[in-house]
């Protein structure tokens, strides 16, 4: 236990000391200075926050955002993770370094990559008119499924890297015996894989979800200040308001939903998939 101890210490100081000061702030009003001790508590802001329907549809664009990215880093992270855990030699090399690789490029770096990309003018619009497929300028940018786009850009190789290192435990043995009694690759997915990487797969879930439905540097250059969803409200009463109250209130609703999706999400695939039954060995 001693060698947590440096660990919970840096935990406690830079993570649950900042939280709680940030909650106690979020049940006081609005002041000239969010530290004064003076102002009374109250829950206006969470009121303000649960009844009104514009942040509660800021908070459904978050959600949704973050849900469609999720599912599509899991579809595209488990067939490219499946298709490296088969492979070897130069492929397996390839594949691993362009999975690793938007993790070392600087995040804005890759972000003002697909705003070129995206511009109405940019590369895709170019090839596309080329091809004749369309005519005339695209309205990709600042859309929801640039968004999805480029969350699951940022957020695939995460997947990835879980999901290969929970198929690389299951044994070929259940896969061949599976084959052996007649199963179809599908029935073999359904039944084997899935069940034995399920802990991959929520670990994978949970991790590109919470980074998906925070993010702030992919809705503030791809979607604009005007993107609808709660961190860049955050950001605006912190940064350009000063109303450090409203936006600590705008985290914890944030940081509650979230831990209730995720609790709901483990329950739901325990019982799913009858976890504790399809213990690897």
């Amino acid at each position: 236990m001693l060698f947590l101890v440096p660990i919970l210490l840096l935990l406690v100081a830079f993570f649950l000391i900042p939280l709680l000061e940030l909650l106690g702030l979020s049940f006081r009003l609005f002041t000239p200075d969010p530290r004064d001790a003076d102002a009374p508590l109250t829950i206006d802001n969470y009121v303000r926050i649960l009844g009104d329907a514009f942040y509660l549809e800021m908070l459904g664009n978050s959600l949704q955002l973050a849900f469609y990215s999720t599912l599509a880093s899991l579809v595209i992270g488990y067939a490219v993770a499946f298709y490296l855990t088969r492979v070897s030699g130069w492929e397996r090399t390839l594949i691993a370094v362009a999975c690793l690789l938007p993790i070392f490029i600087n995040v804005i770096v890759g972000i003002l990559g697909w705003y070129i990309l995206l511009l109405p003018f940019g590369v895709f619009q170019q090839a596309l008119s080329a091809i004749g497929l369309i005519e005339g300028p695209l309205r990709w940018l600042r859309s929801f499924w640039a968004l999805v786009a480029v969350l699951t850009y940022e957020h695939l190789p995460f997947a990835v890297l879980i999901l290969a290192s929970s198929l690389q435990n299951v044994p070929r043995d259940k896969i061949a015996a599976a084959r052996i009694l007649g199963a179809s690759n599908w029935r073999i997915l359904w039944t084997v894989l899935l069940p034995l990487t399920m802990p991959g797969i929520v670990a994978s879930a949970i991790l590109v979800f919470s980074l998906s439905v925070s993010s702030y540097l992919v809705p503030i250059l791809i979607a604009g200040p005007g993107a609808q969803v709660i961190p860049i409200s955050i950001f605006s009463f912190a940064s350009e308001l000063l109303d450090w109250n409203m936006a600590g209130a705008l985290a914890f609703v944030l940081l509650v939903v979230v831990a209730a999706i995720t609790y709901g999400f483990l329950v739901l695939t325990n019982r799913l998939t009858r976890r504790g039954q399809w213990e690897m060995v």
